[in-house]
């Protein structure tokens, strides 16, 4: 993967880039309300990894974390203590950790074909932001409340619901016209 310095983007390029980041935070917002905060950020790291440049894939991310966070504290009435403060920068900075992973294993699997470089990125980003939420947990001093085998199934069920729902948007644009996703590529 790389940020292609030396690459000329045209207008409709940097409008469909704009585009598909402006949809991935929008799906955040939605899937911040339907699943009560709970933003699926292992799948939207995947879909980044595999078709954003990391920059403007990590923007992403951390304007769906920032959407989350509005949604958790404004409207679902998050309290504003220090412990959940902490929590919300220990899942931006798992989010990130994820995304990282979900680089990596783009990489790592370059010529495996989309799906399957799509699917071992999903499944890298979110062991990687599970450890990260499972680290914050010890650093906050809340150890691994919220995060039991049951709750990181349910986290696994929504994420992996999320990618699909977002894959077939990216296919359907892709079809349409509407999108041009950058290929996996080594970097």
């Amino acid at each position: 993967m790389t940020d292609m310095p030396n690459t000329v983007f045209h207008s409709s390029d940097a409008a469909r880039r704009t585009g598909w980041a402006v949809f991935l935070a929008a799906a955040a917002t939605a899937f911040s309300f339907v699943f009560s905060c709970a933003t699926p950020f292992a799948a939207l790291a995947a879909i980044a990894a595999l078709n954003m440049r990391r920059l403007d894939a990590a923007l992403t991310i951390l304007l769906a974390f920032a959407i989350n966070q509005a949604v958790g504290f404004g409207f679902l009435g998050y309290p504003h203590d220090t412990s959940t403060i902490a929590w919300g920068a220990g899942i931006g900075a798992s989010a990130l950790i994820g995304l990282t992973a979900a680089f990596a294993t783009a990489r790592f699997a370059l010529g495996a074909g989309y799906v399957l470089s799509l699917a071992l990125s999903f499944l890298a980003a979110f062991a990687a932001y599970q450890l990260g939420l499972q680290g914050a947990g010890l650093l906050i001093g809340t150890g691994g409340h919220g995060l039991s085998a049951e709750v990181v199934r349910w986290v696994l069920q929504m994420n992996a619901l999320a990618l699909a729902v977002l894959a077939g948007f990216q296919f359907a644009g892709r079809r349409l016209g509407l999108s041009a996703p950058l290929p996996v590529r080594a970097g």
